[in-house]
This record gives C-alpha cells, sequence and structure tokens, in this order.
C-alpha cells in the first residue's frame, strides 16, 4: 500500500481516546455510578439507625423477572411480595428484592421478621443492618473502580503524551512493514488487528488497534512513515503528521 503524503495532525483528545482513553471514561461513569448507590445506601442506613422499627411481614406472593443483560443473557430478579402492618396500623404490601437462595427457601405464606422506616414504610430491610453493609460493600467496589480508573487514565495519559512529544520533537522517517498481525482483541466480537513494522536500525513498531478494514492493502515490505519516540516509535497514519510550517 502507498503511504499518504500527509495525514492531518490529532488533537490531544483525539489520540487520548485512541490509545484507550476511552476505558477510563467508563470506569469515571461507572465509578460516579457505584459512588451515588453507595451513597444512598448511607443515607437510608443511618435512617433505620433514626427510625427502623420491626414487624412481622407475611410473603403473599413471589415471583420472578426475566431479563437481558448487554450481552444478550438472560438474567433473574426474584421478588417477594410483603404484606404487614406498621405500628401506625397502615397495611402495607411491598414488592422486595431477593437473593436466589433466600427464594428458594421461603414459601407463600411464610412469615418473615422485617424492619421497616416510619417516615417511608415501602423501605424494609429483611435482616437488620442490610443497607450499611451494602453501603460498607460499594464503598470497597467504588475504591476498585477508582484504583483501576487511576491506572487507566495514568497508562493512556502517558501514551497520549509520549505520541504527542515524538510527533512535535521526534525524528521521522520511512520503516518497512512487517506485517499485519491479528490480534487476540475482539471489539463488538470483531477482531481487531495491528501493523507491524521495523526501522532502519532494526528495531519493531507496532500501530494501534485495527479493524479490519483499515488494514486492507497493507503487505510486507510496504514503505511506512514513522515518528521515532523517546521509547517507542509512532505510525504517522496513528497520531497524525508534523503541521508543517
Amino acid at each position: 500500500m502507498t503511504e499518504l503524503d500527509h495525514y492531518p495532525a490529532r488533537t490531544a483528545m483525539s489520540l487520548f481516546l485512541r490509545m484507550g482513553g476511552w476505558i477510563a471514561i467508563i470506569f469515571t461513569v461507572i465509578l460516579l455510578i457505584v459512588s451515588l448507590i453507595g451513597q444512598s445506601n448511607f443515607s437510608t442506613a443511618q435512617r433505620f439507625e433514626a427510625e427502623g422499627r420491626d414487624a412481622l411481614a407475611v410473603v403473599e406472593d413471589k415471583y420472578v423477572r426475566e431479563g437481558r443483560d448487554s450481552d444478550g443473557n438472560r438474567t433473574y430478579t426474584y421478588y417477594f411480595v410483603l404484606e404487614f402492618v406498621t405500628q401506625r396500623r397502615e397495611e402495607m404490601a411491598v414488592s422486595k428484592t431477593v437473593g436466589r437462595a433466600f427464594y428458594d427457601t421461603r414459601d407463600v405464606g411464610d412469615e418473615l421478621q422485617i424492619r421497616y422506616l416510619s417516615s417511608e414504610p415501602s423501605t424494609v430491610e429483611l435482616e437488620e443492618g442490610d443497607y450499611a453493609r451494602g453501603a460498607a460493600v460499594l464503598r470497597w467496589v467504588a475504591l476498585g473502580f477508582g484504583i483501576m480508573w487511576l491506572v487507566a487514565l495514568w497508562v493512556t495519559g502517558r501514551w497520549t503524551v509520549e505520541a504527542l512529544r515524538a510527533r512535535r520533537y521526534g525524528a521521522v522517517e520511512m520503516a518497512e512493514v512487517v506485517e499485519v498481525m491479528r490480534t487476540n482483541v475482539r471489539i463488538n466480537n470483531k477482531p481487531r488487528f495491528r501493523i507491524v513494522w521495523k526501522d532502519g536500525q532494526g528495531r519493531k513498531g507496532r500501530s494501534l488497534l485495527k479493524k479490519a478494514h483499515e488494514v486492507q492493502g497493507w503487505h510486507g515490505r510496504d514503505p511506512i512513515r514513522i515518528y521515532q519516540g523517546m521509547k517507542r516509535s509512532w505510525w504517522a497514519g496513528d497520531i497524525g503528521d508534523r503541521p508543517k510550517g
């Protein structure tokens, strides 16, 4: 394949996303969601400490809802319909999600000791401290995602800075394509590829992940333009060419 005379210079944000920065963005969204849910559970746990009331509930009904996750796999959510009377003599019927094991060991008509909020009887705990334990678990989950977010941000940010420096200050030279390599990475169940090259000093480099149509026409011994960085070389087609002038 013939190398283009000039590739438009990519912006820092464009490079960040192409380097995998979208992973850091996904972690950011997940971290925010987990943190919000955890804070909500913590607030509810505090309310249970202040105004939690005990009641004897009856399992009036039980049912399962079927759904599908993002990959198309079936998911199941288990519910109890609990009927109980509050201390104010209010008759309540509340649907409550439960775990599969708990669902299987209880039948319609069974009695359960529960706790509810005096100001909001529709909010119940099957066991005292459920919301507090949930908040504690989510804090650890948020910590884990926070660490992964920092790692993803640091790695992709470092790659982006290195590519920008190579484009601005690095030596530009022609290398020779060695192969078009199919990787083990699959996105949306489609494989991704890399162009592998060798420069004049015999050092190998490789492109960012590419879709199949983006590497069509590339073959071994094709010339390819690269920018030499501090630790590796970068293909002009990935990062864009140095602005002229």
